[in-house]
């Protein structure tokens, strides 16, 4: 703005020095300064049309809060030298390391300017990443270009697993334990283990208490000891809005998914995708296909209260389920209606709520069979609750 003032008065001075004087140092000055503008577009057109970025993520899957390998290229193949060059780089859900957005670069002509840092995403899903907007002045620095960076990068980004035995102020192991008054005569029934049973049949909270390993009697119908049920109903359009609350669902559906494999406690997951899907939580060995499935789970407007509240009506090995885990980021009359079935149904319930605002718990607070936990999406749930 300054450098227009200047380049203003001088022009008016030019005009006033040919009214009075002419000569032909007066209209050559006159000459030069009104040409300069066109002659500065001109150069901005040049540096638009041949100047070239290019960037790349060494992986095309990433991981929340992983720092991975970014590298971008500034590109100058033409016989112009070409300065006041920015890169303005998307901030809102990554982080470039060591570089930012005032750093100003030159290119003298036929060179390359090559950054090699590390790029961070903070929220799963896929958005874009890297370089934003490219900002060029010319030399006499009249004129500003900013334009959108038609070659963007996007990334896959899949959620942070945390390894944590509780999440806010709840011990799962307590969980799983308050859970036990309502097993079935499956669980209760047991007998000594013997090489060659099935793992997956042993009493783990009562080889606990005995000191021994126990495994269930297949007296009746099977069914999984716990169920996960993940909310996965879109509210908002907006990315900056949806991405925190999404991202936090799934890694605390995934925190607590984790710490049944590690237990070898049997479990099932189960979130709306068109359909409800089911996705069993099986072995440590085999909890990374799992991660992928659950890192897959796709959130939408579609999938709402309603249709979830349905199809889990229709799903009798839910009921049959020992307690039932819900993680949700909204709640409205069919959260209350799905609630009030599971408890009307004696199933021990645990809500892992997610919000920023601290009165949702007393919004839940007349489902009184239940435990609310409220987790922030901004939080790192490995911490205790408000850390």
């Amino acid at each position: 703005m300054h450098n227009r003032i200047i380049w203003f008065l001088l022009w008016i001075l030019s005009i006033v020095g040919i009214s009075l004087r002419g000569g032909a140092v007066t209209y050559g000055m006159f000459a030069v300064l009104t040409l300069i503008p066109p002659v500065s577009l001109l150069y901005l057109v040049a540096v638009l049309n041949l100047f070239h970025i290019y960037q790349k993520l060494d992986q095309r899957f990433v991981t929340v809060n992983e720092s991975v390998a970014y590298t971008f290229a500034l590109v100058n193949e033409c016989p112009l030298l070409f300065a006041g060059i920015r890169v303005r780089f998307f901030s809102s859900f990554s982080t470039i390391t060591d570089l930012d957005d005032e750093t100003e670069y030159e290119l003298r002509p036929d060179s390359r300017i090559e950054k090699e840092t590390r790029l961070i995403c903070r929220y799963c899903g896929e958005y874009k990443v890297g370089i934003k907007e490219i900002e060029i002045q010319d030399f006499f620095r009249l004129f500003k270009i900013r334009y959108k960076n038609k070659d963007s990068l996007r990334a896959f980004v899949k959620p942070q697993l945390v390894i944590t035995d509780s999440l806010g102020e709840l011990e799962l192991t307590d969980a799983v334990r308050g859970s036990e008054n309502n097993r079935s005569e499956l669980d209760i029934l047991s007998r000594e283990y013997i090489a060659g049973d099935d793992r997956r049949t042993i009493n783990w909270p009562q080889s606990a208490r005995t000191g021994t390993l126990m495994t269930r009697l297949l007296t009746g119908t099977d069914h999984q000891e716990i169920a996960v049920i993940t909310d996965t109903f879109r509210s908002s359009d907006e990315p900056a809005e949806f991405l925190p609350f999404e991202n936090k669902i799934l890694e605390v559906t995934l925190a607590v998914c984790c710490y049944f494999s590690r237990h070898r406690i049997s479990a099932a997951e189960y979130h709306l995708s068109r359909e409800l899907v089911s996705l069993t939580v099986e072995s440590p060995q085999k909890f990374e296909s799992f991660y992928d499935a659950v890192s897959e789970t796709g959130f939408s407007s579609l999938n709402t209260h309603s249709l979830l509240y349905d199809s889990v009506m229709r799903r009798r090995d839910i009921f049959d389920s020992s307690m039932v885990f819900l993680v949700l980021s909204s709640r409205d009359a069919a959260i209350d209606a799905l609630i009030d079935e599971l408890e009307h149904n004696e199933l021990y319930v645990v809500i892992f709520y997610v919000t920023d605002n601290e009165k949702s718990i007393a919004e839940l607070s007349s489902h009184k069979s239940c435990t609310i936990v409220c987790i922030s999406p901004y939080k790192d749930i490995s911490k205790g609750l408000g850390e």
